[in-house]
């Protein structure tokens, strides 16, 4: 009998058979057992479906619908709404945990700090091959540095079921889809940051990130703007610039840190096949 809260992962995912593998048993090989893996495919004709076929056949936990969706943010809400976990997470299919005992720290943590209803954390950056290529540490939440820097993403984060509960996707968005949720869900709950490693995150040239134009990209940070009533004024953008260069700076300083000694002993592997 599985003890202890149980935690809910949603993975929407489409075409994506080349990395799903890797993310699938990310979550099923935890230490934590008490978990579901609630996974929307969107119809994909890549073998995906066969994939999560012979998942589910050895781990019940597993729980996989596919069909159209309406986008990202639309398959995500779907597994928000399928969720009975009391602790949820929102990670995309190309994309897995750092280790085996991600979730038993995450549940620890929530344990010992009530008043914490958003914890986030480090996170790996690796190329289509699985390679680390960048660490991030990312700093202590702030939310005026929120809107200017999007430190804080789906894939590096946990939050309680109330925060579900009250805030589902924007899924009019794509490419800030995530960085427009931290912003609404930090407003109304209590957000920290810790310094371990939560989960790595795949720059490949398929996804999101890469393939949208910039003008589409625009007009998506437009509307964020627009919907958080940020003022992008002089102030804002000076305040942009010199935000860059210190997060840079962090961010060179965690390369330079920990990428040598993660890269030698990275527990993700175990993962890889």
């Amino acid at each position: 009998m599985m003890t202890g809260p149980k935690i809910s992962v949603v993975t929407p995912s489409y075409n994506q058979a080349e990395y799903l593998e890797t993310c699938l048993r990310s979550v099923a090989n935890q230490s934590y057992s008490n978990v579901e893996h609630i996974i929307l495919d969107g119809g994909s004709t890549d073998g995906s479906q066969a994939i999560l076929g012979q998942f589910q056949q050895s781990d019940e936990r597993l729980k996989f619908s596919s069909g159209p969706d309406g986008g990202l943010g639309d398959a995500v809400n779907k597994g928000f709404a399928q969720a009975s976990g009391d602790i949820i997470a929102w990670i995309n299919s190309d994309d897995y945990y750092w280790d085996e005992h991600v979730f038993s720290y995450i549940v620890d943590f929530f344990d010992k700090n009530p008043n914490v209803d958003i914890i986030y954390g480090g996170m790996g950056y690796v190329d289509s091959f699985d390679c680390l290529t960048h660490i991030r540490i990312p700093p202590i939440y702030n939310y005026g540095l929120l809107t200017r820097i999007s430190y804080i993403g789906n894939t590096n984060t946990f939050y309680r079921r109330k925060v579900i509960d009250r805030h589902i996707l924007n899924d009019q968005y794509h490419y800030v889809i995530d960085h427009e949720y931290m912003l609404r869900i930090t407003k109304d709950f209590i957000a920290f940051r810790t310094k371990r490693m939560i989960a790595c995150f795949r720059v490949h040239p398929d996804a999101t990130t890469q393939t949208m134009s910039l003008e589409k990209k625009n007009v998506e940070r437009l509307s964020r703007n627009n919907d958080h009533s940020i003022n992008t004024g002089l102030k804002f953008k000076l305040l942009v610039f010199f935000s860059r260069i210190f997060y840079r700076f962090s961010l060179l300083y965690s390369d330079w840190k920990f990428l040598k000694k993660f890269n030698d002993n990275a527990p993700f592997r175990a993962f890889i096949k």
